[in-house]
């Protein structure tokens, strides 16, 4: 995501320096800043601009940036640049002071090999950053930071993605990967997810729909099941309207309880999908607030010609 070089010049330019400046302070070839600067700017960390004969480069105004050098000036005996690999900055990412952890659930997260989770869970409680009880890790409440640094990065790089693929549109959920966007403008590229409720028209479910295009980012599929899209929707608007066109998807697909359990979980919408479930499975004995009423729902069922 961010390599080291990258993050030490962040660390460093706190004010405008040319790449002379940057070389000499961080012992390393200019060729070397060269190609780092490249790289920030790319994802708008960082710019360049002309003083006389001379390159200068400065920071952005951004919060990531902002935070990590409040971070490195704050704990000057920690080489932050070191300890935060792609893999550390996914797991501070999910880890702070507020919420507990366990490996597992981190490295389902997060992707990586449990042996890698470890590794960073054990430098980050070596180096009293985080605590461990039972089986459950944190961040230490002074080191918050890092868990900010890594949510704010990575909401900084999936804006400038968007402004790059899309031009312009709005995060409505994001992980260290992937996204929810809402935009005007039709996306074609095999990363963006088709998503919302014109996804729904693939189970022969079709609404009235606005001209706002939903999409979901992801490098790692190649498409959305249903599980998705139902949390997507509730993502987008949880409202009476669409957690019934939630409960025809999951009629219609006949979902699995322990499918849209996981999907939840990773969504962080539970609370909401949960009582859905139980009150389809039990045919309205079970309601909630989020509920609605049996009869209302088996009329709507059958005209969309869905089974209940």
């Amino acid at each position: 995501m961010i390599s080291e070089i990258e993050l030490r010049i962040l660390s460093t330019l706190d004010s405008p320096k040319t790449r002379q400046d940057l070389g000499d302070e961080l012992d390393y070839l200019e060729s070397t800043v060269s190609r780092a600067l490249g790289s920030l700017e790319q994802v708008d960390l960082v710019y360049k601009e002309k003083a006389g004969n001379q390159m200068i480069a400065k920071p952005v105004d951004a919060r990531c940036v902002e935070v990590f050098q409040s971070l490195t000036k704050s704990n000057p005996h920690v080489d932050f640049p070191d300890l935060l690999t792609s893999s550390m900055l996914n797991v501070v990412y999910y880890l702070s002071s507020e919420e507990q952890w366990t490996a597992t659930e981190l490295t389902e997260h997060t992707g990586h090999a449990r042996a890698t989770i470890y590794r960073n869970l054990r430098t980050l409680t070596n180096r009293a950053m985080a605590t461990k009880e039972h089986s459950e890790y944190r961040l230490r409440e002074e080191f918050d930071e890092l868990h900010l640094f890594a949510t704010e990065l990575r909401h900084h790089i999936h804006r400038v993605r968007i402004k790059r693929d899309v031009g312009a549109g709005t995060i409505l959920w994001e992980s260290h990967k992937e996204c929810l966007m809402r935009t005007d403008t039709d996306v074609e590229d095999e990363n963006y997810h088709r998503t919302g409720l014109d996804a729904f028209a693939e189970y022969r479910l079709q609404f009235f729909t606005t001209s706002e295009q939903y999409y979901f980012y992801s490098e790692g599929r190649d498409s959305l099941d249903p599980t998705d899209l139902i949390c997507h929707l509730l993502l987008i608007e949880n409202d009476s309207r669409h957690r019934k066109y939630v409960l025809l998807l999951i009629a219609e697909t006949e979902l699995s309880e322990e499918s849209l359990k996981e999907a939840a979980t990773y969504y962080g919408v539970e609370d909401i999908v949960l009582p859905l479930v139980e009150f389809l499975r039990t045919e309205g004995s079970v309601t909630s607030e989020s509920t609605p009423v049996w009869e209302e729902f088996e009329s709507l069922a059958s005209e969309y010609g869905v089974e209940v």
